[in-house]
């Protein structure tokens, strides 16, 4: 796959999910890929792509002979995806001890990164480093399987829609410095319980957004997840 077609994927990506957040394109919202193919000037391939990854991340359904529409689906899957990070980072940040200097400076260069975003009120910014550090704790811990399936699940799509509809826009910094510090002590133990309880608060949040839905009654969109 060329640069080019992948970074078109990307882009018809980002802006489907936008609009899925944004609410221009509602559970239901059926796309197709010429549509879509002559907005973007591309050829239907990176199109397809696209709307793969994102049927994949269960925020798109393909319906025989009908296309691809945008899907409403519950918590439950967000909520799973959330419990199988969990587990890997806390698992990851005991392994990557001892450390290598190198990997601290670029986790405190993520923090520095973060606060900067923060004080811009860039939500995507911020979120892009926040991505970057979670992942790069995964990657210190040396271990291809739990890179490989933290990677699979597309966080920097789930960490959008997250800042979007359970609003986590600068939280957690001390909690991340606190990480820091403790794998910069070999503390690997103590930074795994750190993580485990960023992402235990995110998934008490969702647990909160599905009693709320299940007390209105109504099913709840890709957008809201």
């Amino acid at each position: 796959m060329g640069i080019h077609r992948t970074c078109m994927r990307d882009q018809i990506r980002n802006a489907i999910v936008s609009r899925i957040l944004d609410g221009s394109a509602p559970p239901g919202t059926h796309l197709k890929e010429m549509a879509l193919a002559r907005e973007f000037n591309v050829s239907q391939a990176p199109v397809r792509e696209a709307l793969r990854e994102l049927e994949a991340l269960g925020l798109l359904e393909a319906e025989r002979y009908r296309g691809t529409r945008v899907r409403t689906i519950d918590l439950d899957e967000l909520r799973e995806a959330y419990e199988l990070r969990a587990a890997i980072e806390e698992s990851a940040a005991r392994l990557a001890v001892p450390c290598a200097e190198s990997d601290l400076v670029q986790l405190e260069s993520d923090l520095k990164l973060m606060q900067r975003a923060n004080r811009e009120h860039d939500k995507d910014a911020f979120m892009d480093h926040v991505v970057n550090f979670h992942r790069h704790i995964v990657q210190m811990s040396r271990n291809s399987l739990y890179l490989r399936a933290w990677e699979h699940m597309a966080w920097d799509i789930r960490a959008r829609i997250a800042v979007q509809r359970i609003g986590l826009i600068g939280l957690f910094n001390d909690e991340r410095r606190d990480i820091v510090g403790a794998l910069r002590a070999g503390d690997g133990e103590k930074a795994g319980r750190l993580l485990r309880q960023i992402l235990g608060e995110l998934l008490a949040r969702l647990a909160q957004m599905q009693q709320s839905a299940s007390a209105g009654g109504d099913g709840v969109s890709a957008a809201r997840a």
